[in-house]
């Protein structure tokens, strides 16, 4: 299988609600800061409770792949989030927040 980024209109703060940031080996909680998460078939925060839908990684910028394959070997119930398209997205939300737009 091969993996290819296919664009969907979604909810951002559903994605926003259910987001892990994930390097290499561990992931890290936005919602609660909580660092170091062992990532083997993890479903929810284990400091916080926020249940898991999706994943995204900086290191998968610029069309690394590999990083998406080994996340998703460990996490294969998670949709792989593009880290640039989310953070290009909660960007413009914040600033429209800020701005009241």
């Amino acid at each position: 299988m091969e993996y290819i980024r296919v664009w969907k209109e979604i909810d951002i703060e559903e994605v926003k609600n259910h987001i892990i940031m994930v390097e290499d080996k561990y992931g890290h909680c936005p919602g609660c800061k909580q660092i170091g998460i062992e990532l083997k078939d993890l479903k929810k925060c284990p400091g916080c409770g926020r249940v898991f839908k999706f994943v995204t990684s900086k290191d998968a910028g610029g069309g690394k792949v590999d990083i998406v394959g080994r996340t998703r070997k460990k996490l294969p119930d998670l949709l792989f989030v593009d880290y640039d398209d989310y953070e290009r997205v909660t960007g413009k939300k914040k600033a429209e927040s800020l701005f009241n737009i």
